[in-house]
């Protein structure tokens, strides 16, 4: 019996002006999710996924991200060159 042929999905340099593509690209690839945005409408919104047991998680996941932000862990393609 043969496999069927597994889809893989490209995307633009710069698909990730869109959020929907953001998410859909994260699939499958985390355990436990923060995420944090501007709505549709322009409102400051914020969901986790049920393992994050209670704020304290998410603070934790929130100071991480601003230390390796502020220590430029997060460098764009061109940016740093």
């Amino acid at each position: 019996m043969s496999e069927e042929p597994k889809v893989v999905k490209f995307y633009p340099k710069d698909a990730a002006k869109s959020a929907d593509n953001v998410l859909e690209q994260a699939i499958g690839r985390y355990n436990e999710v923060l995420l944090i945005g501007w709505d549709i409408e322009g409102n400051f919104d914020a969901r986790a996924t049920l393992g994050l047991k209670d704020g304290g998680d998410c603070l934790w996941l929130v100071e991480i991200f601003k230390h390796k932000l502020m220590n430029h862990e997060f460098v764009g393609e061109n940016e740093g060159e």
